[in-house]
């Protein structure tokens, strides 16, 4: 059921939204107002021109199914008696005739209040907020350290500060999420990475649904390694969400494992890349014969799970066969000085550049000068391989280690190569044979780029959550097999 505060604002709609917005529909002179014969929590909406009277032409609303001439929109109280039908927003025209309205059309025309609970520092928090809010809806991220500014200054952020509340640490927290949601009032509640926090559950929202990440539910060591309190309390979050989500058939897997769930009641939602940031470059300039080093790339947070020591420990065996190789490093983390000093122990600290953290904004302009991208995972939390998808995405050829999701994100010898984990002999051999093959490296540049296209575009993807949202929104819960 859709909640008030929504149909609130859809009953004001026609003074809150600009007029340019109806007319970008197709729909000049529309507003939408409450049906006067309706109860409240009935939520039916009528479309009118500005004259006030019913459109004679159902179609003049994009959405509205003709082929359904049945009331609809009538809850308790009106004349009918006929019960609302669930997820639909009911059109009147003339004679009194109503048609269907898909509830996407209402979201688009009114908007969603969403509301994000995750870390604010989260590059990928802030990636899907961002999108939403592009969307027209209006998004807010609870969580994160108490600071007076936002690592998001175009998102609204809040702190779940449980300083004034006393008691048990779950209470402070659910007392701390309620002053938020209080205040913010959404539509939609989504926790982005499953935390030990019942908070959502004890206070009963709905909407509310989880997003897995992979480290939440496996660890940062493939394993998960949280106390049985924690996991005790993720698995009730999960089991009481009003919809799960992960991003890889292999996170699909591992959460119906952790939490016991049906094979079904995790849905696949990819997550992606923008295609119009990471443009294609093609790839595959001439052998080193041709004089120019080939730049071998790895764009990841420099930590144990992302392998960054395998790779420079495979870099002697590829420069014995080709001297004139460049490495390059971006990001940052615990191991930076254990690799450069490594880098000087293999005699290698003349070709390997440390580049640190970079923003996202200026990631492709630095993959736009690699040739190769190696992605040297060592942990099972590698539940896909974004970095992997969006150097794809520029054409660039992978080498990855064939790893938890990572074979989704890379299709084995069409657009990379994938070795086993923990073996620099494999990645010198993988890395070698691409800087020797220019075709087979032009060959992978086309077809990764077509791949993340066809199932990694962030726009397509993004857009299948907020239908999912609006789904949430009229029915409160997915049915299992959905």
């Amino acid at each position: 059921m859709l909640s008030p505060c929504l149909w609130e604002r859809a009953a004001s709609a026609h003074r809150s939204l600009p007029e340019r917005r109806l007319r970008s529909l197709g729909v000049p002179n529309v507003r939408l107002v409450r049906d006067p014969i309706a109860p409240v929590n009935a939520g039916a909406l009528v479309a009118r021109d500005l004259h006030g009277h019913g459109l004679t032409e159902p179609r003049a609303l994009e959405g509205v199914d003709s082929r359904l001439p049945k009331v609809v929109g009538r809850g308790p109280g009106h004349p009918d008696g006929l019960p609302r039908e669930s997820g639909v927003v009911s059109v009147a025209v003339t004679g009194g005739d109503r048609r269907i309205i898909d509830a996407r059309l209402y979201a688009r025309l009114v908007g969603m209040t969403i509301c994000f609970l995750s870390d604010p520092y989260y590059l990928h928090t802030q990636l899907w907020a961002r999108f939403f809010a592009a969307r027209g809806h209006d998004v807010h991220i609870v969580g994160g350290p108490v600071t007076d500014a936002g690592p998001v200054s175009d998102i609204a952020t809040h702190a779940l500060d449980v300083r004034p509340f006393k008691g048990p640490w779950i209470l402070r927290t659910t007392l701390a999420l309620r002053r938020v949601l209080r205040t913010v009032r959404p539509d939609i509640l989504h926790m982005h990475y499953l935390a030990a926090m019942p908070a959502p559950i004890l206070l009963a929202v709905r909407p509310f649904l989880v997003t897995v990440w992979g480290a939440d539910i496996l660890g940062e060591r493939g394993l998960a390694t949280e106390s049985r309190r924690a996991r005790f309390l993720k698995i009730l979050v999960l089991r009481r969400a009003g919809a799960v989500t992960a991003l890889s058939r292999y996170l699909v897997a591992a959460t119906c494992r952790y939490a016991n769930l049906h094979p079904d009641r995790v849905l696949l939602y990819p997550w992606g890349v923008d295609l119009e940031q990471f443009r294609y470059v093609p790839n595959g300039r001439g052998s080193l014969a041709d004089g120019a080093p080939i730049v071998i790339g790895f764009v990841k947070h420099l930590e144990p799970k992302y392998g960054a020591d395998y790779l420079l420990r495979a870099i002697p065996g590829i420069r014995a066969r080709h001297p004139a190789v460049r490495v390059v490093l971006l990001g940052d983390g615990q191991m930076r000085r254990q690799l450069e000093h490594l880098s000087r122990e293999l005699g290698i600290a003349d070709v390997v550049h440390f580049c640190g953290a970079v923003p996202h904004a200026e990631v492709p302009g630095h993959m736009a000068n690699m040739d190769i991208f190696v992605m040297p995972s060592v942990h099972d939390s590698e539940t896909l391989g974004i970095a992997a998808i969006e150097a794809q995405a520029m054409g660039l050829p992978v080498v990855a280690t064939r790893i938890g999701g990572v074979p989704e994100a890379v299709i084995a010898d069409r657009t990379g190569l994938l070795v086993p984990p923990r073996d620099p002999e494999a990645l010198t051999g993988a890395v070698v044979r691409l800087i020797e093959a220019p075709e087979l490296r032009r060959s992978m540049s086309r077809k990764g780029r077509r791949f993340v296209a066809r199932c990694y575009d962030w726009r397509k993807n993004a857009s299948r959550v907020e239908e999912l949202y609006v789904r949430l929104l009229s029915r409160d819960r997915v049915p299992v097999g959905e």
